[in-house]
């Protein structure tokens, strides 16, 4: 009798939260007790990793400042042109490379992943940079948003043919539009650095977006002959945000160190004398 009377207790309360919508926090701070780690699905720690990729920045990049954040240590393949098709063969071979595509990750526990954003979410599982349940749908609207932005600025520099004529356009009239998006989903100018993207602590997708504006600031410093744009100058909010991830100790760190590729275009255009302003 007692069991039944608690059982039913039970199945009262747990129907009270459900239906006064505290199922989700409740869940949260659960997780949270038990993992020690903020966000919706924690997973188990990564005690190493080895990343799969070329040399320089790419898509990597975002991945290297979140082991940087965390505190994960790291080695590199650093493919290069010559070296990349053999260790494509391999890497297929051995199911490392699910699409024939880097980067990758690999950990001595025997994880594997591809594709940037689900390495970049499940680290963020790991280390306790995962959004909160109620935010996650935004989250994803936030990566993937990043991923269709990060292409506009792909599809010209990658390009064989890329021109000046390419990069006034895109700093001109692409980016802005894009910018202005970003603008909108930005967290609000803050004295301290506790404004984010993904809610009230540093999630995954405040890497990509940094990553993303850290890009777009590069390119339009690129000497091509013309004047150097300040990509952010006219976003308030993105600029603020900019700048206080840049200056996380452990960023800042890594960002000033010798272990950071420099940046550099895949096609240095020819400057004809008609194209210098």
């Amino acid at each position: 009798m007692e069991f039944i009377q608690f059982t039913f207790v039970l199945v009262a309360a747990l129907c009270a939260i459900y239906y006064s919508g505290q199922g989700p926090h409740l869940m949260r701070r659960l997780n949270e007790l038990v993992t020690g780690k903020k966000g919706c699905s924690p997973v188990a720690d990564l005690d190493f990793v080895t990343l799969h990729y070329f040399a320089g920045r790419g898509r990597g990049e975002a991945i290297r400042l979140m082991l940087e954040e965390a505190g994960i240590p790291y080695n590199q393949t650093d493919f290069t042109m010559e070296t990349w098709p053999q260790a494509k063969k391999a890497g297929i071979k051995s199911g490392i490379y699910t699409f024939g595509q880097v980067p990758a990750m690999v950990t001595p526990s025997g994880l594997h992943m591809v594709q940037s954003q689900a390495m970049a979410h499940y680290i963020g599982r790991a280390t306790g940079m995962e959004c909160d349940c109620e935010q996650l749908h935004h989250c994803e609207v936030i990566a993937l948003g990043t991923e269709d932005f990060r292409s506009k600025l792909s599809k010209i520099i990658y390009d064989p043919g890329f021109s000046v004529k390419m990069r006034d356009e895109y700093l001109q009239s692409t980016a802005p539009m894009w910018l202005e998006h970003f603008e909108k989903l930005a967290p609000s100018i803050q004295a301290e650095d506790v404004a984010y993207f993904g809610g009230k602590h540093i999630t995954w997708v405040d890497f990509l977006v940094f990553d993303l504006l850290d890009v777009n600031m590069e390119f339009g410093q690129v000497d091509l002959g013309r004047p150097q744009v300040a990509i952010l100058s006219n976003y308030p909010k993105l600029q603020s945000f900019y700048n206080q991830f840049r200056t996380r100790p452990r960023i800042a760190a890594y960002l000033n160190s010798s272990k950071r590729a420099p940046y550099k275009l895949p096609y240095v255009p020819t400057v004809k004398k008609q194209e210098i302003a």
